[in-house]
């Protein structure tokens, strides 16, 4: 079985593939980007801070991994300050 058949298989089963929710550095003030992590994800301020260190020194940043439709309303919160995000 091809990698193509095998993904489609997945998809076609119905079982949800796992994606990632990226943050990218971005010009924001510092504070704002960890309070609206914190807001759209419910992690504490620590984990919330870890994040966006990681995004502001690497370039970008896991935030969470998961189904899409979960990854999707958390990018929605980060975009209300124009963060930038991408689910891969």
């Amino acid at each position: 079985m091809s990698i193509k058949e095998l993904e489609q298989s997945v998809i076609d089963s119905g079982v949800d593939v796992v994606k990632k929710l990226y943050l990218y550095n971005s010009n924001h003030f510092w504070d704002d980007v960890v309070r609206q992590l914190n807001k759209a994800t419910g992690y504490d301020y620590l984990h919330c801070e870890q994040i966006a260190i990681i995004a502001h020194t690497k370039g970008k940043s896991v935030v969470k991994s998961g189904n899409f439709e979960e990854l999707k309303i958390i990018q929605s919160v980060l975009k209300e300050i124009n963060l930038k995000t991408e689910i891969i």
